[in-house]
C-alpha cells in the first residue's frame, strides 16, 4: 500500500499524508478515566482502520469497508509521525517474547488471515499465487497452515523467487516457465482451485480466469485504479467466483497476531524482514521497492 501511495497510483489516499499503517509502538498516554488492560508504557501493534460506525457497511459489520473509511498512514497522518493517535479498541497487546523485527509483521499478518477468512482456502485446495513479495509471501505461509496440498508462487524477481523457495514454498520464473504449462503439470489442465494476483500486473491479471477451474476462486489484491481490458465472459463461463477483499475485521487483527505469535519460531517468519533502515534512510527504501531490490519486507525504525 504504501508504495502505491507513493507512485499516486492508490484510488483513495490523501495527499500529502504522513505515510506507514503498519505501526507497532509503546502507550504514551492513555484516555483519563480509562480502566482497561492496557497500561503506559507497554508495546502494542495498532489497528490502522477508522470508520464511522453509522454507513449501510458499518450497519453490517463490514467496517472494514466502511463508505467512509479512512486509514492511518493512507488517508491520515500514519506512523512514520512521532505520535499516533488511536482508539484504545484498536490496540493489540504484545507478547514479551516476541522480538520488535517480527511484532511489526502483525498488520500484513492480519491482512493474510482476512484473506484465508474470504477464500476460504479448504484442505487439499491447489493454489496459485502471482507475485512472491510480502502479501503474495504471507497467502502462501497461510495457504499451507490451512492445508492446502500444493502452493505455488509465480516471481519473474530471481533473488526474490529463491528467497520463496528458502521458506518452504514451490515458485516458478513465468518468464522461463509459462504458467498455464505449470498449471497443466499440477492439475492435469483442470485449473487451480484458488488463483490470486498480489502483483498487480496486467499480464497476470488477465490471464488469472485461463488459470483458475471450473468453479473455482479468483482474487485480485492490487489496489491500483488502472483499467485493464479483462474479459468477464471467462468468468462466467467457468462459474469462477470473483472475490473482492480489503483489510480485515478487528477479530482479523487480533488473529493473525495470534498465528504470527504462534507459529514464528516454527515458520522462520522472522526471515522476512530482510531489511531495517533508520527513518532517515526512508528515500532509499522506497528506491529499493520502487526497483524491485527489497526481497522481502522492509521495516523502518523510527528511534533511529
Amino acid at each position: 500500500s504504501d508504495i502505491t501511495v507513493y507512485r499516486g497510483k492508490h484510488m483513495t489516499a490523501t495527499v500529502p499524508t504522513v505515510l506507514s499503517h503498519e505501526i507497532l509502538g509503546t502507550i504514551e498516554s492513555l484516555p483519563e478515566g480509562y480502566s482497561g488492560a492496557f497500561q503506559v508504557g507497554q508495546r502494542v501493534l495498532m489497528n490502522p482502520i477508522v470508520s464511522c460506525g453509522q454507513c449501510a457497511a458499518c450497519q453490517r459489520g463490514l467496517e472494514n469497508v466502511c463508505e467512509n473509511l479512512k486509514l492511518l498512514g493512507i488517508h491520515l497522518d500514519g506512523g512514520f509521525a512521532e505520535y499516533v493517535k488511536v482508539q484504545t479498541d484498536k490496540l493489540v497487546a504484545v507478547r514479551d517474547d516476541m522480538p520488535d523485527e517480527v511484532a511489526i509483521l502483525g498488520e500484513p499478518f492480519a491482512v493474510g488471515y482476512h484473506i484465508m477468512q474470504t477464500s476460504k482456502v479448504q484442505p487439499g485446495d491447489t493454489v496459485f499465487i502471482s507475485g512472491g513479495a510480502t502479501v503474495g509471501l504471507y497467502i502462501a505461509v497461510f495457504a499451507k497452515a490451512w492445508g492446502a496440498s500444493r502452493v505455488i508462487i509465480s516471481e519473474i524477481n530471481e533473488p526474490r523467487r529463491r528467497f520463496v523457495e528458502s521458506m518452504g514454498i514451490e515458485t516458478i520464473n513465468p518468464l522461463k516457465t509459462d504458467a498455464a504449462v505449470c498449471m497443466n503439470a499440477v492439475t492435469k489442465g483442470a485449473g487451480f482451485d484458488i488463483v490470486f494476483d498480489t502483483s498487480g500486473a496486467e499480464a497476470c491479471i488477465l490471464q488469472m480466469p485461463d488459470l483458475c477451474r471450473c468453479g473455482g476462486k479468483m482474487l485480485s489484491l492490487g489496489l491500483s485504479g488502472d483499467p485493464y481490458p479483462f474479459v468477464i465472459g471467462k468468468v462466467a463461463f467457468k462459474e469462477i467466483t470473483l472475490i473482492g477483499n480489503r483489510l480485515y475485521s478487528q477479530e482479523d487483527f487480533e488473529q493473525g497476531v495470534r498465528f504470527l505469535e504462534d507459529n514464528w519460531r516454527a515458520l522462520g517468519l522472522d526471515r522476512m524482514v530482510t531489511d531495517k533502515l533508520p527513518l532517515t534512510e526512508i528515500d532509499k527504501a522506497f528506491h529499493m521497492m520502487l526497483h524491485g531490490e527489497n526481497i522481502c519486507k522492509i521495516i523502518i525504525d523510527t528511534g533511529r
